[in-house]
């Protein structure tokens, strides 16, 4: 019998005939040596209901000490360890913001920069407007370190804080001049504060200095920041590299000081597409779960996640949707936390959750076309392994009885056939195996393969095989 090819990245191509099959809500994993499939295609980890904060449209997440703060449409509200969710107050608008805080002692300055102008926040008290020189821009964005906080503006602009303080020196301040655009974000990386313009980065270090802006320029990159929010990795609890999509609509990793190209073609299009219409819309988070690092971009229509670990690309799609539920992360109380843009939850990305909170998570991988172009081959049988013995002891039969649908495509994967349904196994029926019979002949691009399994239980793909018979007409 012959293997069917199964993608080990996710290639959609820009047409479906140049498609090189998909991992939807599914990843690729090594495993040892002796197994008996050299790589597992294993359902993405799921999202569990953290807490519930009763408000919707995620905009920031922060954690500040035992607590996270959390900012939704007009409102701020911390949440701690025991998931209790409490309303802090009053925060205006619907847009992202960003927060920062010092290493002042004992309790630290928080601050967020909005649509509407600065704050200063509080683990306890409802936030206040951020008192500004008026000879001083007004800020897009903010961040912090080695004490000071540092804000960025749409002229260029970049001024700081005093050390562990909130107040400001107007004297205190750089203007990244090297490219033209002015700055969308200051990112604090490896002890580094890299400042991103629409068509390129400035990097500042060295020790701190005492009178007028803190740090020193060291270089400039060449390679810009497509939108606000298209940069991830140097989040606290990540200690990866920093990835962000390119004014090019590239997607990029530092490597020293150089921007080194992560994404493939399927992705910078479907990037390219949404900067289009809204660059803002184009947002990168993080998430590390079960030895998998995950860089997440979403967009309109999308989502593309970059397993650092394995070095492939994989999709997202929630139910009922073309792109992940998630918005933004962060680590706290041990875990990783996301907003949802489709309820009111603060979630948690988990490997032993097989639904996004509540709401079915549909593995689904599509195979690399198999052909011998121009003849075309019938299928008498196809053999899938699968990890068997799945089901659950539960009176749901979703649970007990779990099932894997099988279609397939003989035109490139414009049409699909209807789906054949087969058993992955009661608790224990491990001898249980998964085969169709009598499939037809082909066309003329070949016979793809189409897994989906949608209830929520351990799902595991680790190859298949045909018997094919190759037509000479």
């Amino acid at each position: 019998m012959a293997a069917i090819s199964w993608p080990l990245s996710s290639s959609p191509g820009l047409t479906e005939a140049e498609g090189a099959g998909r991992l939807i809500n599914a990843m690729v994993e090594k495993l040892g040596d002796g197994a008996r499939a050299p790589v597992s295609r294993r359902r993405v980890p799921g999202l569990g209901l953290f807490a519930d904060t009763a408000l919707s449209t995620p905009r920031g997440l922060r954690a500040i000490g035992p607590v996270v703060l959390g900012a939704y449409r007009d409102m701020l509200v911390k949440v701690t360890e025991d998931r209790t969710v409490t309303p802090l107050g009053s925060l205006p608008g619907s847009k992202r913001i960003t927060i920062a805080h010092n290493n002042r002692q004992p309790a630290p300055d928080v601050v967020a920069v909005t649509q509407y102008g600065a704050y200063k926040l509080s683990i306890d008290t409802a936030p206040m407007p951020l008192t500004i020189p008026g000879s001083l821009p007004a800020p897009n964005a903010c961040c912090e370190l080695f004490g000071f906080l540092f804000f960025t503006a749409g002229n260029g602009t970049c001024f700081a804080s005093g050390l562990n303080a909130t107040t400001f020196n107007t004297l205190d301040y750089t203007v990244e001049q090297a490219r033209p655009g002015g700055l969308l974000r200051p990112i604090p990386f490896r002890d580094e504060l890299f400042l991103f313009g629409p068509s390129g980065i400035g990097v500042y270090g060295g020790t701190a200095q005492q009178n007028g802006f803190p740090l020193a320029r060291i270089t400039g990159i060449p390679r810009g920041l497509i939108g606000p929010w298209a940069v991830a990795g140097h989040e606290e609890g990540w200690s990866n590299e920093m990835i962000w999509v390119g004014d090019d609509a590239v997607v990029y990793k530092l490597s020293g000081y150089s921007p080194v190209r992560l994404s493939t073609h399927d992705v910078e299009r479907d990037l390219a597409a949404a900067a289009k219409v809204d660059a803002t819309q184009i947002e990168a988070s993080v998430h590390l779960v079960a030895g998998h690092a995950c860089w997440v971009v979403s967009m309109p229509g999308r989502t593309w996640v970059y397993d650092l670990t394995t070095g492939q690309w994989h999709e997202r799609a929630s139910h009922q949707a073309s792109r992940w539920r998630a918005s933004q992360s962060v680590k706290a109380f041990g875990r990783w936390l996301v907003g949802d843009t489709a309820g009111t939850g603060l979630l948690e990305v988990r490997e032993d959750v097989f639904t996004e909170a509540g709401a079915p998570l549909r593995f689904r991988v599509e195979s690399l076309p198999g052909q011998a172009f121009p003849q075309r081959i019938a299928f008498p049988r196809v053999d899938l392994d699968f990890a068997f013995g799945t089901g659950l002891l539960s009176s749901d039969p979703t649970l007990s009885d779990p099932r894997a649908l099988v279609s397939w495509s003989d035109d490139g994967g414009s049409t699909w056939s209807n789906p054949l349904s087969r058993s992955l196994g009661r608790r224990g029926a491990t001898r249980t195996r998964i085969n169709v019979l009598r499939t037809g002949l082909s066309g003329p691009q070949g016979r793809s393969w189409r897994i989906d399994v949608s209830d929520p239980v351990y799902c595991a793909l680790l190859g298949g095989a045909v018997a094919p018979d190759v037509r000479s007409e």
